[in-house]
């Protein structure tokens, strides 16, 4: 960029292979450089955004009312936006030579000097668009109208830090959840595991809602795949000696022994550790524990039922 008044270099940008075209924007915010292989954008003080490396040669470009760059090669129709987002709009049976997009039509030249235009579909860069600039309604609508499918935009959406875009698109619940849960959506995830209501997405679902530390979807899950043992020790960190007395119950009706210990000793019940221990049979260890705590009640019941000599 040279200043014609002080004679000067104002500024200067590096294009790898030597320019062969210059295309600037109709409101001069960008410029394109093209050389042989190569498409490189830039602003209007010529402050360097991303280039674009081609293979086979680079023909011709034009930039569209959105600020997108469109150019041609000798066999596709690529676009490119300033933020470094790229791809093919569709493939050319013979060479073009672009001069015009604006409204989703390309107006070109052909080899035979005639000239055409065609309508292109812009979905995917003006969705992609919407994105940068975060217009989340226009987003919606190019996904919705737009025929944006596949896992492609589902890893965009995904590269880009906009998962919950994302779900919005995925139908598929075993996608969603999965989705869901790698971002930390719990809410969204646990929607997606009541559909699917397998086991193990509502224990994968558990533990992400414990490392989150979410306790009531923690004790929901807890609940629907019948992991008591897990439960009785959620109320027993949180301090929920309420439902614990119920867990202790529960294991009593379960008749699960184990279980039914377990919370007793949580529950800091010596008189209940000592009357299970002696229905087990085990009655020297049921004796020691109530001699331990001084319960001189069952010390003598011990004593009276089993022939044990306590003292």
């Amino acid at each position: 960029m040279y200043d014609l008044t002080a004679r000067k270099t104002v500024d200067e940008v590096s294009v790898a292979g030597g320019v062969r075209y210059v295309v600037w924007s109709q409101n001069g915010v960008y410029v394109a450089f093209m050389s042989k292989h190569n498409v490189l954008l830039a602003g209007k003080n010529l402050e360097y955004y991303h280039s674009f490396h081609e293979n086979i040669r680079v023909k011709s470009g034009a930039w569209d009312e959105n600020g997108v760059f469109v150019y041609s090669t000798l066999s596709h129709v690529k676009y490119c936006l300033p933020n470094g987002d790229s791809g093919i709009i569709h493939s050319l049976a013979n060479p073009i030579y672009i001069t015009r997009v604006h409204k989703q039509i390309m107006y070109y030249i052909d080899r035979e000097q005639k000239v055409g235009k065609q309508r292109l579909n812009c979905s995917e860069y003006l969705f992609k668009l919407a994105l940068h600039k975060r217009n989340f309604n226009d987003v919606k609508l190019w996904i919705s109208n737009g025929r944006l499918c596949g896992n492609a935009v589902i890893g965009y959406l995904k590269s880009k830090g906009f998962p919950e875009v994302a779900l919005h698109f995925v139908e598929d619940q075993q996608t969603r959840f999965n989705l869901a849960l790698e971002y930390g959506h719990i809410e969204e995830a646990m929607t997606a595991a009541q559909e699917l209501d397998e086991r193990s997405c509502w224990n994968r679902l558990g533990l992400e809602a414990l490392r989150q530390g979410n306790q009531q979807i923690v004790e929901m899950v807890y609940q629907k795949t019948k992991n008591f043992d897990a439960l009785s020790f959620l109320y027993l960190i949180t301090g929920n000696i309420t439902k614990l007395r119920k867990m202790l119950k529960i294991a009593e009706m379960r008749g699960d022994v184990m279980s039914r210990f377990h919370n007793a000793l949580m529950l800091g019940q010596v008189e209940e550790r000592v009357k299970i221990m002696a229905e087990m049979g085990q009655v020297p260890l049921a004796a020691l524990t109530a001699r331990a705590h001084r319960l001189t009640e069952y010390m003598e019941k011990l004593e009276e039922f089993h022939g044990f000599p306590v003292g």
